[in-house]
């Protein structure tokens, strides 16, 4: 099954959600009954029936039930959700399957042979610095297996130090690392980006569109790979970008370049504290903010104040979640990005939950949903790409378990999943454990080690997504002899990712 395939269902899945939430509408216009009743016979708010009635949220068949005889529907809407429910179980069993297809095919096929990356540093430098005898510059032709390659590398690199000189041979490798996210760019972008990082000077408005094409390609990367993975290219281009912002840049190339300097920064500290950095995620979020501040743009400003208050919501520090989430809304305020204003709605809510307020956490996220839903899919670029419904309820998702509330969670989950792409593989996996987490305090054992064991594979991609994957292992450890529970660990100890500790079962705000 080929990655488009999967995204073609998409919209199918999404029909089907709004001609049920249409549906549901008409019975219930037609039955007299107003949304606010509905939503108390259901135990939900008015604002989450309309969400439902757009197709953006679900609800669990008992409800369907519930809702199709107050609005007379004579058993219409428990069928087109049963129709629903069984396209969304067939959608997640062919994911799957791609995805155990795919691991195989990496098992079976050999390693690809890489590209030549043009050097990033200009050949002025090389001869200004060093050796006049200095062969024509260029990479050595990657072909053959990894022993061959490096030892090719290595040999390069020993003659560039000795030919250099340790500073400049650093310099260059660091330029070569940064040049790993140049896949998107043609060789004359190659040329233009080297002659400013030997000249800032020489920036020009194509070369800060070069730079930030190098952070999406890595930002797209880093998804599928893991931040691990990415972590060192793109610290290597944010200090190209530093080294072009000296004295000699042209001044109105200035404040596009800091928009970028905020952008690269933001990325760095989300891919640290993913790793479980987080004082050092931390620094960065508040260097982009500053930058971005300086630069007079809200949006950015706002993305890194989100950002920050995230960061302080890994390390459970509630005064600093909730200012710097107050300072992101208010930000996101002046912009007219949804995405965006949905995401600071959501740290915000994560901030609520940390102070154990959850009426306004919950309150919040159903914001941030309103957010998405009123765009109506006029949604421009935005720094918050990776923002939808589906990421929402995600985190809604794990708020709700680390506060004991575990049928709320597998709901908001099992909403979540059905809302993602699985082509964005880091994300769905975290939902999938997420859902498997609900799973374990719904004491569905059987389902959990299941959905928890699909995501053994891609635990490894970040820590915090093998943390949340040991989280819900070691609440399972009651039932750790039965044949689910078995069967979980010999998976998990094949990748090396046994839980070594047991949690505490619930939650309380010191845990979030």
């Amino acid at each position: 099954m080929e990655e488009g395939d999967l995204a073609a269902d998409q919209p199918e899945l999404e029909t089907l959600r709004r001609s049920l939430g249409v549906r549901l509408a008409t019975y219930r216009t037609a039955a007299g009954v107003s949304q606010p009743q509905l939503g108390r016979a259901l135990g939900r708010t008015r604002s989450m029936i309309s969400k439902i009635e757009h197709g953006t949220r679900g609800l669990p068949a008992a409800l369907w039930r519930i809702a199709d005889d107050l609005c007379r529907a004579e058993g219409v809407l428990v069928a087109e959700h049963s129709v629903l429910a069984q396209a969304e179980r067939d959608y997640r069993d062919r994911c799957r399957t791609h995805r155990r297809h795919a691991q195989r095919q990496q098992t079976r096929t050999p390693a690809p042979v890489l590209p030549a990356w043009p050097a990033l540093i200009s050949p002025v430098v090389l001869l200004r610095n060093g050796d006049d005898a200095w062969p024509q510059i260029t990479l050595v032709t990657l072909s053959g297996g990894c022993g061959k390659l490096a030892e090719e590398l290595m040999a390069v690199v020993t003659r560039l130090v000795r030919s250099l000189g340790r500073r400049d041979a650093m310099h260059l490798a660091g330029s070569v690392l940064a040049a790993a996210g140049l896949a998107d760019l043609n060789a004359d972008e190659y040329t233009r980006l080297a002659h400013a990082a030997d000249s800032p000077r020489r920036v020009d408005a194509q070369v800060v569109q070069n730079l930030a094409a190098m952070l999406a390609h890595c930002n797209r990367l880093e998804d599928k790979l893991g931040p691990c993975q990415v972590l060192d290219v793109v610290m290597a281009q944010h200090r190209l970008l530093h080294r072009l912002l000296d004295n000699s840049c042209p001044n109105q190339l200035r404040r596009p370049l800091n928009l970028v300097d905020s952008a690269m920064a933001c990325a760095i500290g989300g891919y640290l504290v993913n790793m479980g950095h987080l004082e050092e995620g931390r620094g960065y979020f508040e260097h982009a903010r500053k930058v971005a501040h300086d630069a007079g743009n809200p949006v950015c400003a706002a993305y890194a104040a989100a950002n920050t208050s995230r960061a302080a919501f890994e390390r459970a520090d509630t005064p600093a979640a909730l200012d710097s989430a107050a300072a992101a809304r208010s930000l996101a305020a002046r912009t007219d990005d949804p995405r965006l204003k949905a995401f600071a709605e959501a740290m915000a809510a994560s901030a609520y939950a940390l102070d154990g307020q959850y009426g306004p956490s919950m309150t919040a996220y159903d914001r941030a949903h309103d957010f998405l839903t009123n765009a109506n899919g006029n949604i421009a670029d935005s720094p918050a790409y990776w923002v939808h419904h589906g990421s929402i309820d995600s985190r809604r998702s794990l708020l709700l378990s680390r506060l004991g509330k575990p049928k709320e969670a597998l709901e908001a989950a099992n909403t979540a999943l059905a809302q993602y792409d699985p082509t964005y593989v880091g994300r769905y996996t975290l939902c999938q454990v997420r859902l498997g987490h609900a799973l374990v305090l719904s004491q569905d054992i059987t389902e959990a080690a299941r959905i928890l064991g699909d995501t053994v594979p891609q635990a490894h991609l970040y820590p915090r997504l093998t943390a949340e994957l040991r989280t819900a292992r070691a609440l399972m450890q009651p039932w750790h002899h039965t044949h689910a529970v078995t069967t979980l660990d010999a998976q998990l100890h094949t990748y090396g990712l046994l839980p070594t500790t047991t949690p505490e079962r619930g939650a309380s705000k010191d845990t979030l």
